[in-house]
């Protein structure tokens, strides 16, 4: 062994776990903070995001740790394997080295693709094969600094280099620690609620929603056989709304707005890692159930939905993140422990080969199917208990991967394309000429309603068997549609055409048995003010939403704005100023973009997918909806300046 091998082989322990530390700590994270931190200072308080890189800062102990611990393991081993002292050291700081090398060069690769994505849009958007591609070349540029400088050597540059680094990792360790020390998180915890006095029988309360399902694929008023035959099926003695519409084009604000009545502008869960404003937290749908008697559980499927994430889980009983086959999430999910962080998104980032893994091996299954939500209920179901319990279940599928189950799978599109996870291309724009091959991704996705329409039937037979169902509230909606149309793959972004927005909406009143259609336009926002006052709860303080009762009833429903908005770019601290916002009244449905003065006019009726703009042939109509929508942006403002401007 020479000279450099036998200095590497003297060190132990702990200089490998500061050398680790080092590299994450003061190479890694700032990129990881650089390419996210003008979406955390939309919604974070300096001393909030404080608080995040201090715990993402003290947490990367772990994983160097872990790397540390493990390669001493195997040093150990390889000694009393080989009985030749010394090159065990070697192997383990190659264990030690190379995974962290890995992902501090895999991220300055990510931040530099996501900062040609903010100059050139989604023409730079990355596939599954592309992440491999990427992940091969990686693994050859270290194969080549092996070769180009010996494997012994190179680690000792590096251990040299990095060895500069570590008492200022150290330091850093410290201040992150008081800093912790004075503004700790908050546990995941539920607060118990006093509750009135016992007043009449209240019905269960079962809000289903099912990730990206649009209604114009799912067709669930329509007339005829549609793709969701069970939901169909329940429809006939319940009542469906035609024209229901999300609050915005993903998870966060749309599942914010359930829990809240709320429009996203009220909100302000706008941005992905976002959770609502925190006067909106404790005075959510659950917390108003619990007052008047109700237990309250979540079991969601997708962390974006989780009131984990939302920042209300204190209201709830308990809120569940359900299972799933995939890798990538057990971390995301450990860390929503901490409570309403940033963390998961923090170290979303330091571990991208498990979510390369998961596309290889799954292979054709969806790694969240809606069973694992919908198994989840069954133990909640054989609790004894003498309170009414409300009960909202989010499952993934349709949502992407387009991996149906085997009950749905072919049915659509035959054998021998899109069979495979790492088929599928990312979200995002597409040119004119792939249309035909995102057509074929519509069958796959249609295949997917049809199995989460399986999945959801068999939901429905047992809690019918087991005497759930015919007294209960059901509510059986999504969180937001999904374009194969446009240019446009999938959902959230700037679009808020009508295939991201619109989505069927069931609602059974318990011992509903006759059949209503309603045509009027609702929205989202509606379903927190319906629940509460059905269940007689007190109305949400903020809610923009409306109840139904009205319509379920059979009587008429006046015919208001509904709005929709995509705000990913508009901080909660700052005047309104950016956005795009969708104002549908009636057959029109204005959409305004705030940053370019530049509004559009359709006619829902004549151009469902919004291709023909009225606003020069209308102009009348144009202003006069133009003007309602300021009126409310105006609003909104008031509220914003009020709920979220002061940190």
């Amino acid at each position: 062994m020479n000279g450099d091998g036998v200095a590497l082989a003297a060190r132990g322990f702990w200089p490998r776990l500061w050398t680790a530390f080092a590299a994450l700590g003061l190479v890694w994270m700032p990129l990881v903070l650089l390419r996210q931190i003008d979406a955390y200072v939309a919604f974070l308080t300096p001393m909030q995001l404080l608080r995040d890189a201090a715990l993402a800062y003290v947490l990367l102990l772990l994983p160097a740790a872990l790397l540390a611990a493990f390669g001493s393991l195997a040093a150990a081993a390889l000694d009393r394997l080989a009985r030749t002292a010394g090159r065990g050291g070697i192997l383990a700081w190659a264990l030690v080295l190379a995974p962290t090398l890995w992902v501090c060069l895999w991220q300055l690769g990510s931040s530099a693709w996501a900062w040609l994505r903010s100059l050139a849009g989604d023409a730079f958007a990355i596939s599954p094969a592309m992440r491999v591609g990427a992940a091969v070349l990686l693994l050859a540029l270290l194969a080549w600094l092996v070769r180009r400088f010996g494997l012994t050597r190179l680690m000792l540059r590096l251990v040299e280099r990095l060895a500069d680094l570590q008492r200022p990792a150290q330091g850093l360790l410290v201040v992150a620690l008081v800093v912790v020390v004075m503004a700790p998180p908050t546990m995941l915890r539920t607060n118990p609620v006093a509750t009135s006095t016992p007043g009449p029988a209240r019905p269960d309360v079962y809000l289903i929603t099912i990730d990206t399902l649009a209604e114009a694929d799912a067709r669930v008023c329509g007339e005829g056989p549609g793709l969701m035959p069970e939901l169909q099926a329940f429809a006939a003695s319940a009542t469906c709304f035609s024209r229901a519409y999300s609050t915005s084009n993903f998870t966060t604000p749309s599942t914010s707005t359930l829990e809240t009545g709320a429009l996203p502008w009220t909100h302000w869960a706008v941005q992905i890692a976002a959770p609502v404003a925190a006067p909106l937290q404790d005075p959510s749908l659950a917390r108003q159930l619990r007052e008047v008697g109700y237990e309250a559980h979540s079991l969601n499927a997708n962390l974006l939905a989780s009131p984990r994430h939302h920042g209300t889980s204190a209201s709830w009983d308990s809120a569940v993140i359900t299972e799933s086959d995939a890798l990538g999430n057990l971390p995301r999910v450990a860390l929503t422990r901490l409570g309403a962080t940033t963390l998961p998104y923090w170290f979303s980032s330091l571990l991208p080969f498990l979510d390369t893994l998961d596309v290889y091996r799954q292979g054709d299954k969806h790694p969240y199917a809606a069973e694992h939500t919908y198994r989840a209920l069954d133990p909640l179901l054989k609790q004894a208990g003498d309170k009414p319990r409300f009960v909202w279940l989010h499952t993934l599928p349709p949502h992407d991967p387009y991996l149906p189950p085997a009950v749905s799978k072919y049915k659509l599109l035959p054998r021998g394309e899109l069979e495979r996870w790492g088929d599928f291309r990312a979200m995002g724009d597409y040119a004119p000429a792939a249309q035909a091959s995102i057509d074929k991704y519509r069958l796959r996705y249609r295949e997917s309603i049809m199995g989460a329409d399986a999945a959801l039937g068999a939901l429905l037979r047992q809690l019918k068997a087991q005497g759930r169902l015919d007294q209960a509230l059901v509510i059986i909606s999504s969180d937001h549609g999904e374009s194969f149309e446009r240019g446009f793959l999938g959902h959230a972004g700037e679009r808020i055409h009508n295939a991201v927005l619109q989505v069927p909406l069931v609602i059974k009143l318990p011992g509903q048995t006759l059949a209503r259609r309603v045509e009027t336009p609702v929205s989202l926002a509606d379903l927190a003010p319906t629940i509460a006052d059905l269940a007689g709860a007190k109305a949400l303080p903020y809610a923009d939403g409306r109840s139904l009762r009205p319509a379920l009833q059979g009587e008429g429903l006046e015919n208001r704005p509904v709005f929709a908005m995509a705000m990913e770019r508009q901080s909660r601290f700052q005047t309104i100023s950016q956005g795009h916002y969708a104002l549908i009244l009636g057959d029109h449905k204005l959409v305004h973009h705030l940053a370019e003065q530049r509004s559009e006019l359709f006619n829902l009726k004549r151009d469902p997918t919004e291709l023909q703009d009225l606003s020069a042939s209308e102009p009348a109509l144009a202003a006069q909806l133009l003007q309602t929508l300021r009126g409310h942006l105006a609003s909104a403002e008031q509220r914003r300046d009020r709920l979220v401007a002061e940190p």
